[in-house]
């Protein structure tokens, strides 16, 4: 993977060396390197859902136009980017170790908010570089009409994900997932926001020490839309799940936190079942692209694709009432 890096980094015309390999789980690469002199981070795609130039780019637009602590890009590309070595940047945690604290969730609870306060687009929709990929200046831009909805930005995020598992036999509870958002259309819409979400804002992704968030990193799965998708992205895994050990009110801890700089939508956990079944569409296409649907996973795939399913009729229920 040192040749998908080193050619990435003559891509951008910079003085660098490539050390340790940091991370290698499809669709990325990372490793430390020097650029330009500077101790810094080089993630580059391995396939095109990797996205990484768009990443950069997200992370650079964070950077420039909010106050959420990020690493500072130093190039950017068609593939890949650079980012300074951050000291603060979260370290990988043992599945043993995952403990969350009051301080984490009131810290990160803040400054999820203030993400989705700062960072603003005039729409909803997913991410693309505004010009050529290949071109360090290019910027972002939101890839959906003038008058798109949250529904139709979700709507084109599952047809990622359709995409992803096509050839798996999982492709139905994707179709299944776009029709949900079709039917109940007008609740999604109701949320009404175009807010730049990070997409995973989780202990691995966001960096908090003495009662301040220090770093946030890995912008991959981030889109434009309702704060409401970031906020359940987060509660999944670490309120809904068992993975994590944690304080006793610790989803009303992080909840009270976000609300003390900015209001969630007020039908939020009206909500919970269906995001939670989008949501769960999504762990599909993380299986499949980070190690395949096989006979090792596809167990575990009929898991996540049943538990969709369920959601989204607890979800019918939910909204018929």
């Amino acid at each position: 993977m040192t040749t998908a890096v080193e050619q990435f980094l003559r891509s951008v015309n910079g003085e660098f060396s490539i050390g340790q390999q940091l991370h290698d789980v499809p669709p990325h690469v990372v490793y430390e390197v020097t650029f330009e002199g500077q101790r810094a981070v080089c993630k580059v795609s391995t396939e095109p859902r990797g996205n990484a130039g768009v990443e950069g780019r997200v992370q650079r637009h964070v950077e420039r136009e909010t106050a959420v602590p990020v690493p500072e890009i130093l190039a950017v590309g068609a593939d890949g980017y650079v980012a300074g070595y951050n000291e603060d940047a979260p370290r990988e945690t043992d599945y043993e170790d995952r403990e969350l604290t009051g301080a984490w969730l009131r810290a990160a609870g803040r400054t999820l908010a203030r993400l989705h306060g700062e960072a603003t687009f005039d729409r909803p929709g997913l991410l693309a570089v505004d010009g050529d990929p290949a071109d360090p200046t290019a910027g972002l831009y939101v890839d959906s009409p003038p008058d798109a909805t949250w529904s139709d930005a979700l709507d084109s995020l599952l047809a990622v994900y359709g995409n992803k598992v096509r050839g798996t036999g999982f492709e139905a509870i994707v179709a299944e997932a776009r029709s949900f958002v079709d039917e109940h259309a007008a609740e999604f819409d109701a949320h009404g926001e175009a807010a730049l979400l990070h997409g995973w804002f989780t202990p691995e992704h966001a960096e908090v020490r003495d009662g301040e968030t220090r770093c946030v990193i890995d912008f991959e799965h981030a889109l434009v839309g309702s704060p409401a998708w970031d906020y359940w992205r987060t509660a999944v895994p670490l309120f809904l799940g068992n993975g994590w050990d944690q304080p006793e009110g610790a989803a009303a801890t992080f909840r009270s936190a976000y609300e003390s700089v900015r209001p969630l939508p007020t039908d939020l956990d009206t909500c919970q079942e269906a995001y939670v079944g989008l949501i769960s569409v999504s762990y599909l296409d993380s299986l499949h692209t980070q190690t395949g649907v096989d006979e090792e996973t596809e167990e575990r795939a009929e898991w996540i694709a049943s538990t969709a399913s369920e959601q989204f009729d607890a979800a019918r229920n939910a909204f018929a009432e």
